[in-house]
């Protein structure tokens, strides 16, 4: 694995949260100003995010993707569908965006190459990127990865009870209390942003709960900066007004799964195991 170094953008505007690896002097008077500057816009007004048009254009393009098993699988238990969206309008709940200094540059659609972003949108699934390794002395199985979605997801297979997941490959958007946020996608939400494209197409998600939005981790923004007059938007990583740079160690997400074999009196007849 790399240990190349990881540049790090992260939303200064709002309250910082504690976080071990912010390698900078913070400046008290740019974190006022920032701050300043985000209160001088208007109050939040939201407006629709979904593209009518060109969500009616793109319909038959759309309809392969709404039956990949590993769509069908990522949405379950969800309400959603799929649309073209407007990032301008989008609300982001993560702090940080972290760049890999070792990585080559993404290659970006031009705005409205409705085939290259369609694809980008709903690439293929993610195949595990990870080191794994048996820890005989302890039965367990060791899982790394540079990869900070790395997760193990139980599956209905008795075969096989455990996957082992990287993250969704889809642009995902969410809805929730009448807010439109970034789900998932924030690299490559920035990438396009950069280069001009602001509409693009998304799985969008009508989330109930804060849950279903995806904004539950304590390194996101809390609930009552997403629902302020002035929360932070997608397009706020853009603006180096707004914004703290710093370089930080390559880290390293580790999972371990330990195995135990027991052996106990079997139940009786209409007892359950």
């Amino acid at each position: 694995m790399s240990n190349s170094s990881v540049h790090v953008r992260e939303l200064a505007a709002w309250d910082l949260d504690e976080y071990e690896y912010r390698c900078v002097a913070l400046d008290k008077t740019y974190l006022s100003s920032a701050r300043q500057l985000v209160t001088k816009r208007e109050p939040f007004l939201q407006c629709d995010s979904i593209l009518a048009k060109e969500t009616s254009e793109l319909h038959g393009s759309f309809l392969p993707h709404t039956q990949r098993p590993d769509l069908l699988a990522e949405m379950s238990g969800l309400d959603w569908s799929i649309g073209v969206v407007n990032l301008r309008s989008l609300l982001a709940f993560q702090r940080r965006l972290s760049f890999r200094t070792d990585f080559p540059l993404q290659a970006v659609p031009t705005a409205q190459n409705w085939s290259a972003l369609v694809a980008l949108s709903f690439g293929p699934a993610k195949p595990p990127e990870c080191e794994s390794f048996h820890d005989a002395a302890t039965n367990t199985l060791v899982l790394r990865s540079a990869n900070p979605n790395l997760q193990l997801r139980f599956t209905k297979d008795p075969a096989v009870p455990l996957s082992v997941h990287t993250g969704s490959p889809f642009f995902e958007v969410a809805s929730f209390r009448n807010r439109w946020f970034l789900r998932d996608g924030y690299h490559r939400a920035y990438t396009l942003m950069r280069a001009g494209v602001f509409e693009i197409p998304a799985v969008i998600v009508y989330a109930k709960t804060l849950e279903e939005l995806g904004a539950t981790q304590s390194w996101f923004f809390p609930e009552d900066i997403l629902f302020s007059d002035n929360p932070p938007y997608v397009s706020d990583f853009l603006d180096n007004d707004l914004i703290l740079e710093y370089d930080r160690p390559a880290l390293i997400k580790t999972l371990r799964i330990t195995t135990e074999e027991v052996l106990a009196t079997a139940p009786s007849i209409g007892e359950q195991l």
